[in-house]
């Protein structure tokens, strides 16, 4: 059976309405959570966004990880059956860490991306623009020369662009200006593919689009995450057939962020403050 596009009568044992676990650093994972719901609309999630400790970029990997593994580990008391970092910054800093620390499977967004730019790519040049913290990892690069040894990877950080994606739509009249000299120079490197290597990117993807050379196809990594995440739910038996619960849980001042929900999602998002406190060795 199929995630997507379930069978009309289906043997209600086959599925498992457990929620699938979604975190991020604030409304950036909220382009994955939203191609996830739209690719899978069975499934139940639970969306963590840690916005008293955003953003994630320019922390360090220990003190990124230490959060990552904190949420996990609040989402896994939740029933998950599934666990998607929707955070390129938490993927470089913890993906390996959480898929060793839990019984249900965890995927991160930097493979799903890294495979789709080598796909799509005709030169193998591929431009990166993401947080400080995803660039100095080297997760992008070694997954991208992992399946194409051959590539040209071109690395530029803006991490400068979280706060203001958070801030909301009264930000982006600055961002374009202060965008446009780095898109300009990652294209003058001769790039054919660009990922936007933040989930907060997305959101402003038609600023990226305006300044971005002819020929130069650009991605994101939220659509095949949830390629990814409905291909291991039916390889694994997990899919769900019933009705979709949606539910958000935050740190930190939500009124940005429930904005942000209710214009992707078409309602006002039912969002639950929490308070986790950090104290896992690294």
């Amino acid at each position: 059976m199929s995630c997507e596009t379930p069978p009309r009568q289906i043997d209600i044992t086959l599925s498992d309405p457990r929620p699938i676990g979604v975190f991020d650093s604030g409304v950036g994972g909220l382009t994955v959570l939203d191609a996830i719901r739209r690719r899978l609309p069975a499934e139940s999630t639970i969306y963590f966004g840690d916005l008293a400790n955003c953003p994630y970029g320019t922390r360090s990997q220990d003190e990124v990880r230490r959060f990552a593994l904190d949420i996990g580990d609040h989402l896994g008391q939740q029933d998950i059956k599934a666990l998607v970092i929707a955070c390129n910054t938490a993927t470089a800093a913890a993906y390996p860490r959480l898929q060793d620390r839990y019984a249900f499977p965890v995927i991160g967004v930097i493979e799903p991306g890294a495979r789709a730019a080598v796909h799509v790519s005709r030169t193998k040049r591929i431009g990166i623009v993401a947080t400080k913290g995803t660039i100095e990892s080297g997760a992008y690069r070694a997954a991208i020369l992992a399946q194409a040894p051959g590539a040209t990877v071109v690395e530029r950080s803006a991490s400068w662009l979280v706060p203001l994606i958070e801030a909301g739509p009264d930000a982006r009249s600055s961002v374009g200006m202060r965008l446009q000299p780095l898109i300009e120079d990652i294209c003058s490197e001769g790039v054919d593919t660009l990922i936007l290597g933040c989930t907060h990117f997305p959101l402003i993807s038609d600023v990226f689009q305006r300044h971005m050379s002819d020929g130069v196809t650009m991605l994101d990594s939220a659509e095949t995450t949830a390629l990814e995440l409905a291909t291991l739910l039916e390889t694994s038996a997990l899919c769900s057939n019933g009705q979709a619960v949606q539910s958000f849980l935050v740190t930190g001042p939500a009124s940005a962020f429930e904005e942000r929900a209710r214009a992707m999602f078409g309602a006002s998002p039912n969002i639950e403050a929490v308070s986790l406190g950090v104290a896992h060795a690294t």
